[in-house]
């Protein structure tokens, strides 16, 4: 049948129509795709796939992956736990005393005291005393139990121990010992935090178990119960 020229007019007309509308629209769309895409993060745009599977990124996703906040617990601010956070954490360097160290700066005899230039502090619960002794002069200062003694007034002090507030003078050394180390050295950092002189804070590194081992002096422990 033939076409009218009419017919074939509106034809492609429509077609033109139709073409520039398509074209039109994907122009408009595409900036937006652009401007989409460059505003997602890298992680979120499409499928990242490989031979075996295929791993499809959401915003649910995206959002689960984000690392939730910590909440501090407030047995995290317990004396207990703050106690071994100190052990642990790296603190105040102290002068490091040996065995030699300790037996070289003890009285040669008890009869003269007044050459004592070193305070010896024994840490340890009067219950360990009992059955081991000593090292010769020591104090005993339970930390465990008493953390709180270097922290007293003199007065304070002499009232709860029987015996003066260990404060050495200026060409004295305190030095604190234990069993095997551990609690003289949270002593000495206490002892700073409580206003004593670093220089002239030590500790007895290898503590009892060392002086045991190498022989040395002790004297028996006669006091009681703080």
């Amino acid at each position: 049948m033939a076409v009218s020229l009419r017919q074939l007019s509106r034809r492609s007309v429509g077609a033109s129509i139709s073409q520039l509308s398509s074209t039109s629209s994907r122009a408009s769309i595409a900036p937006t795709l652009s401007w989409a895409r460059s505003a997602l993060p890298a992680t979120s745009r499409g499928f990242t796939s490989s031979s075996s599977s295929t791993t499809t990124y959401s915003c649910c996703s995206l959002l689960q992956s984000q690392q939730k906040p910590r909440f501090v617990s407030s047995t995290s601010c317990s004396p207990s736990n703050q106690l071994r956070h100190n052990s642990d954490q790296p603190g105040p360097k102290f002068r490091q005393w040996e065995f030699d160290d300790i037996t070289a700066a003890l009285p040669s005899s008890t009869q003269s005291p007044s050459h004592n230039p070193v305070i010896l502090v024994d840490v340890r619960e009067p219950s360990e005393l009992s059955s081991t002794g000593v090292i010769p002069t020591a104090v005993n200062i339970p930390f465990a139990s008493q953390g709180d003694a270097l922290y007293l007034a003199e007065d304070e002090f002499e009232t709860r121990f029987g015996f003066p507030k260990p404060i050495p003078s200026p060409d004295q050394q305190i030095i604190f010992y234990c069993k095997a180390g551990v609690r003289a050295r949270f002593a000495a950092q206490m002892a700073v935090q409580a206003g004593y002189n670093q220089d002239q804070v030590g500790v007895y590194h290898g503590s009892w178990l060392d002086w045991e081992k190498k022989g040395g002096k002790t004297e028996r422990w006669e006091g009681g119960e703080v």
